[in-house]
């Protein structure tokens, strides 16, 4: 019976085909066997691990359980995985991608020399504002002195230029 061949596929997760040649290969006729001997034959003579395996691998029919789902879904997680990593690969090599390491790199030496600047600003402004008694002009020269070391940090094509040299040494 045909109905039988289908509720034992359903009960074993092997597809009808296989379940046929199981009972066939045990010299039954997969029209008259009953549902227990269907199954009974099928879980001595199929293997599960086969079919399953063949299933995973593409070829063969059947074997849609929880297993092979899962493994597909964990082969293709580890496709997606293969294929950033190529993204990865191919944008550094392009040169569109930079090391974290060379920006951490750069950016932690410019703080250093802006650091550097504005703990020398003193003693650069101290000559220029020696002997003068106005205030608004000793401000205007401080302030200049701040805005040239300020001006030359917020320079990103100086940040950039840099980062591209370290990046490429």
């Amino acid at each position: 019976m045909r109905a039988t061949i289908r509720r034992v596929a359903d009960a074993t997760g092997l597809d009808q085909a296989t379940v046929r040649r199981a009972v066939t290969a045990a010299g039954r006729d997969p029209k008259t066997i009953s549902f227990d001997d269907g199954l009974q034959l099928v879980q001595s003579i199929a293997d599960p691990a086969r079919v399953v395996g063949h299933a995973a691998n593409g070829r063969g029919e059947g074997g849609h359980s929880a297993v092979t789902d899962t493994l597909a879904e964990a082969r293709a997680h580890a496709e997606r995985l293969r294929a950033r990593k190529i993204e990865l690969l191919n944008a550094k090599l392009e040169g569109s991608l930079i090391p974290r390491e060379a920006v951490t790199a750069t950016g932690a030496r410019i703080l250093s020399e802006a650091r550097t600047a504005l703990l020398s600003l003193g003693h650069r402004v101290a000559a220029k504002v020696s002997g003068k008694t106005d205030t608004r002009e000793i401000a205007r020269i401080v302030e200049n002195e701040v805005r040239d070391v300020l001006g030359t940090l917020a320079n990103d094509e100086r940040f950039f230029a840099e980062l591209e040299a370290e990046a490429l040494s």
